[in-house]
């Protein structure tokens, strides 16, 4: 996949918004009439985008950040979302649209993150 045409706060922008409808569909049913606040455990991935969509657009609107709050750590964030959707997957028996739009969310939130790491490096 070419990205190059694609500027750095474009990316930046676009991993931020890819977060940001993670965490929308995390209300919608993922599997059935199951949304995913009904598990135990969505409060982590919902402060993992949380945090990963806020130092992606700090950086894009080029906001001073702490150390800690690197492109790599906000990467990592961004791949846990898609851990965690792809762990859903075998999972459930059966997905709900809430799912596979957040599924198709932490793909391209990933792939511009780490694409965004890789060019820092």
């Amino acid at each position: 996949m070419d990205l190059s045409g694609i500027t750095r706060e474009q990316k930046l922008f676009g991993a931020a918004i890819a977060n940001v409808v993670f965490i929308i569909m995390m209300f919608f049913d993922w599997a059935g009439p199951i949304a995913r606040q009904d598990f135990d455990d969505w409060w982590i991935f919902l402060i993992a985008a949380v945090l990963g969509a806020g130092i992606f657009a700090a950086e894009a609107a080029r906001v001073e950040l702490p150390p800690i709050a690197s492109i790599g750590a906000a990467t990592y964030l961004t791949s846990i979302l898609l851990w965690e959707t792809v762990t859903f997957l075998f999972f459930a028996d059966e997905h709900a649209f809430g799912f596979w739009i957040a599924l198709v969310a932490s793909i391209v939130g990933t792939v511009l993150a780490v694409a965004i790491w890789r060019e820092e490096r």
